[in-house]
C-alpha cells in the first residue's frame, strides 16, 4: 500500500528546497515510496534529443539508454504523444509497437514500464521512466502517486534552470535541440551530438538522418551509440561513403 501522505509530503519538500540535486530526489522517493524496481529522469527537447539527468541503478540507465539508441520506446511515445505510456508486461508487447526496443528491454530483466511526462500546459520537458521486474499495473494510489511524482519532477527540474529559457540554442554547435538551460548541466550524450554534427559535415545529410546513421551502425555491430561517438570524434571512424564501403 502507498502512503500517498508521506510521498506527497517528501514530494513537497523536495520542490521546495530547489537545487541541482532536485530531480534525482524525486526519483530516489518514487523507489522508496511506489512499488516500482528503479525509476529515471530524462530531459527531452524531442525523439531525438534526450539527456539522461538521473537512473536509480544501472538497469533504469540502460534501459534509458536503449530507447535513446533506438530511437523507439515508451518514453519517446510518452513524450511525442503527451499522455502516460503504462505497460504491465512487456512480454505481451505487440511486436510492431517497439520492434527493436521491447526485445532488447526484456533482456534486461525488466518486466513492466511506466512511463509520465513532464509537462505544464504546451510545455514538455521531459520524461519519469519508472520499471518493474515483475509484471503487473500500478493502478489506485500507485498511480496516483507516480502522476505526484511526475509533476514534482517537472518543477524540480525547471527549479535547476529558474528564470532561463526552455528555447534551443542556436549558437552551441552539435546541441541538436537541446533547451539552454541544460548548457550548464553535465551532458552524458555531448559526444553523441558531436559526432552527429560530425557526420552531418562529412555527408551532407540533415540532423535527424545523420543520428539515425549513427543509430543504425551501432545497432548492427551491437555496440553502444555513445562508444561508436566516441570513434566519429576521435576521428577513428567516418561516415562518407569512401569509408563505410
Amino acid at each position: 500500500m502507498v502512503d500517498l501522505v508521506r510521498l506527497g509530503a517528501r514530494l513537497q519538500a523536495i520542490v521546495a528546497d530547489g537545487g541541482a540535486d532536485g530531480p534525482s530526489r524525486v526519483g530516489a522517493a518514487c523507489v522508496e515510496f511506489l512499488p516500482v524496481s528503479g525509476a529515471a529522469i530524462t530531459v527531452m527537447t524531442g525523439a531525438d534529443a534526450q539527456e539522461p539527468v538521473y537512473a536509480s541503478d544501472p538497469t533504469a540507465g540502460q534501459v534509458d539508454a536503449l530507447q535513446f539508441s533506438l530511437g523507439e520506446g515508451p518514453c519517446v511515445e510518452a513524450f511525442t504523444g503527451r499522455r502516460p505510456v503504462l505497460v504491465a508486461d512487456l512480454a505481451e508487447v505487440a511486436d510492431g509497437r517497439w520492434p527493436m526496443f521491447a526485445h532488447a528491454a526484456r533482456l534486461t530483466g525488466v518486466r513492466a514500464l511506466f512511463v509520465f511526462p513532464l509537462q505544464l500546459g504546451a510545455i514538455t520537458v521531459g520524461v519519469l521512466d519508472l520499471y518493474r521486474r515483475e509484471p503487473g499495473s500500478l493502478t489506485g494510489e500507485a498511480l496516483a502517486g507516480a502522476l505526484r511524482a511526475a509533476d514534482a519532477g517537472l518543477w524540480a527540474l525547471l527549479g535547476v534552470r529558474a528564470g532561463e529559457t526552455l528555447e534551443p540554442r542556436a549558437d552551441a554547435p552539435g546541441s541538436a535541440g537541446l533547451p539552454g538551460w541544460l548548457s550548464g548541466a553535465p551532458l552524458h550524450r555531448t559526444e553523441v551530438y558531436q559526432a552527429t554534427g560530425m557526420i552531418i559535415g562529412q555527408t551532407g545529410a540533415p540532423p535527424a538522418a545523420a543520428l539515425a546513421r549513427l543509430r543504425a551502425y551501432a545497432f548492427a555491430r551491437n555496440r553502444p551509440i555513445d562508444e561508436v561517438a566516441r570513434d566519429v570524434v576521435a576521428r577513428r571512424l567516418r561516415f562518407d561513403d569512401e569509408e563505410l564501403r
